[in-house]
């Protein structure tokens, strides 16, 4: 029978601790993508929708395109919140790493490229973002333009 101290054994729950936290720091990173990409989804399709069915609706293409621009101001925010806690999950994961050096000094060091997974949902955020800003600015001429001609 292996006898292990009690300073071995809090060393272990501290790696574990360590470890698990990275793993649930990982997990939040890509949550809250998955979240981002649901919310993008949903304002995006409301919005061609509300596009499509302008006619039917009978709604004033000023109030529609009002509508389409509070939809980017709020997937600019949504997409901020997120960027900024990837960025906060990634802080979190690179300090974790160290931590686990520290306690296990055989561990070999967090690679500078670690980054790059979480940086790729910020930039795929910030594409998106931009893509909403373009078809809003198309939209409301579309819609806009449509409306003089009705006029």
């Amino acid at each position: 029978m292996i006898r292990v101290s009690l300073k071995d054994n809090l060393k272990l729950e501290r790696y574990k601790l360590v470890t698990d936290r990275q793993k649930y720091f990982t997990e939040l990173a890509k949550d809250t993508f998955n979240a981002y990409v649901r919310i993008f989804v949903t304002f995006t399709g409301g919005s061609v929708t509300l596009i499509y069915f302008k006619k039917q609706l009978d709604v004033d293409p000023e109030i529609i395109a009002a509508l389409l621009h509070a939809i980017a101001y709020l997937l600019t925010l949504v997409a901020i919140v997120s960027v900024v806690q990837i960025l906060f999950c990634l802080v979190r994961w690179y300090g974790l790493r160290n931590t686990e050096c520290k306690i296990s000094p055989e561990c070999p060091k967090p690679e500078w490229w670690a980054w790059i997974f979480e940086g790729m949902y910020g930039f795929a955020i910030s594409a998106s973002i931009i893509v909403v800003w373009i078809g809003f600015n198309y939209f409301q001429a579309i819609l806009l333009a449509q409306n003089a001609v009705c006029l």
